[in-house]
């Protein structure tokens, strides 16, 4: 039996204190994986921060094997400061890390000297056969799939995972409680990395837990954890209509008005019937990915989504009185004045009900990526380090936009953002308070006044 350690990195060592309020879901399912064969903890460095902590806990529970998360953001620094420190505690200890950033770039891991194996795509079948054969030859490990750049698995069929086991963390401890019904998306958006991490024979694909499944880890959580309120953060929650009207029907008839809930969904994948449906079941809001008010660029983004499609998506949320969360790209490759302005118009006209506009930022294993290299325009990172600061600027600071791929001047797009953020981003949460104010969500009020102020101290900067 292994010892298994696994460590959701803290957000961002550089920020003092404790990170993001959200459960580490990947890691609980492949925790509950191998919780029947092998020892297992999860340690969330954004809930214990202090390191002090952190390497006493090490030494009581002397872990054979030691797992990180990864995504392509400013995570990838915990990796590298805990990493040497873990092997100048026991140098026998073997560090592997997975998740997103592990999939799309192994090789940034590979050459670090204090990790010894990367684990690509879904973990939990790759990660119970890893610990498996450690009890029985540590050296067949590298010839096992998904390690390092070996073959890939096949793709697992969820349904039959065990459910999530959320008795592995302290759930009381955390904001932000999300579910996964899910993997993949039936887009193939060119700036997203869905389709690299989930896809099937490089095409897109979606895999769903079936509608008891679902029902049968949403009872878990109302009913066993006492959680009232959650995130299902599918990519699109409403591919499957039937699907999605069942679990809906299923929350309303249990639990009518007791919960509230708020899904990720594709503006073309919705219409009044799922909108009565999601309402009746305590939805309170939707997050939209718009990106753009202009038809050339959702094309450039292969969106696969019309700008009327996204307008009538926009007030059929209001006539539903669906609260609707909408987020939006500037500066993308070959969006010009007349796009952005386009963009603008369309915020105006139709008034989402809360706007988050960000600077365009190509991510690893994205088509718009990969173009970007070949036309000469990036150039890959070269260390991890570099890695953890690649997504830095996804706000301008000190009126300085460090990447701008686009065709718009610098000046404009620092000008429209900004203007953009005072025109919605404000009075928008402001808006979002009140709203919370009205379901008693104290929690939820407090979490967005520091954002405010975590965005105001932006604005004052631009």
């Amino acid at each position: 039996m292994a010892k298994v350690l696994l460590i959701q990195p803290h957000v961002d060592i550089r920020i003092s204190g404790k990170g993001h309020d959200q459960i580490p879901l990947g890691l609980i399912y492949v925790a509950t994986a191998i919780r029947n064969k092998h020892s297992v903890c999860i340690y969330d460095r954004n809930i214990k921060p202090d390191n002090n902590e952190f390497f006493s806990f090490l030494e009581d529970f002397k872990p054979d094997i030691v797992g990180f998360s990864s995504m392509t953001s400013s995570m990838l620094l915990d990796i590298i400061q805990l990493g040497p420190l873990i092997k100048e505690k026991n140098k026998d200890i073997i560090l592997v890390v997975g998740g997103v950033h592990a999939t799309v770039e192994p090789e940034s891991f590979l050459n670090e000297p204090c990790i010894d194996y990367v684990i690509r795509g879904e973990g939990e079948s790759a990660f119970l056969e890893f610990c498996d054969i450690f009890d029985k030859n540590k050296k067949e490990l590298k010839n096992l799939k998904n390690v390092n750049k070996n073959e890939l698995r096949t793709s697992i069929n969820l349904n039959q995972l065990e459910n999530p086991d959320f008795n592995l963390i302290d759930i009381r401890r955390y904001v932000n409680i999300w579910i996964s019904t899910s993997r993949g998306c039936p887009g193939d958006c060119s700036f997203c990395y869905s389709k690299k991490m989930w896809s099937i024979n490089n095409s897109p694909c979606v895999r769903f837990l079936n509608s008891e499944k679902v029902k049968e880890i949403l009872k878990d959580l109302i009913e066993n954890h006492k959680i009232t309120e959650f995130l299902i953060a599918d990519d699109n929650f409403t591919t499957h209509k039937k699907r999605c009207l069942d679990i809906c029907d299923f929350l309303y008839n249990e639990y009518n008005g007791k919960i509230t809930f708020y899904v990720q969904v594709r503006t073309d994948f919705v219409d009044k019937e799922i909108f009565d449906a999601l309402k009746k079941a305590g939805c309170k809001y939707v997050q939209f990915g718009c990106e753009s008010g202009s038809q050339k660029v959702l094309d450039i983004l292969n969106k696969g989504v019309t700008v009327e499609k996204q307008g009538e998506s926009i007030i059929l949320a209001r006539k539903n009185k669906v609260f609707n969360y909408d987020s939006f790209m500037l500066g993308i490759p070959g969006e010009t004045i007349e796009d952005l302005k386009k963009t603008v118009q369309f915020i105006k006209k139709y008034k989402p009900d809360v706007v988050t506009p960000f600077i365009f930022h190509p991510l690893p294993g994205t088509f718009i990526f990969e173009n970007l290299i070949k036309e000469g325009k990036i150039k890959k990172p070269s260390s991890l380090a570099d890695w953890a600061l690649w997504n830095d600027n996804w706000l301008p600071v000190n009126g300085i936009i460090e990447k701008n791929y686009s065709e718009i001047p610098n000046e404009l797009l620092l000008k429209t953002i900004q203007e953009l953020w005072k025109y919605r981003f404000y009075r928008t949460k402001i808006k979002r308070l009140i709203w919370w104010l009205k379901r008693g969500k104290i929690k939820r009020i407090v979490k967005n006044i520091k954002v405010m102020v975590k965005h105001r101290k932006f604005s004052s900067n631009y």
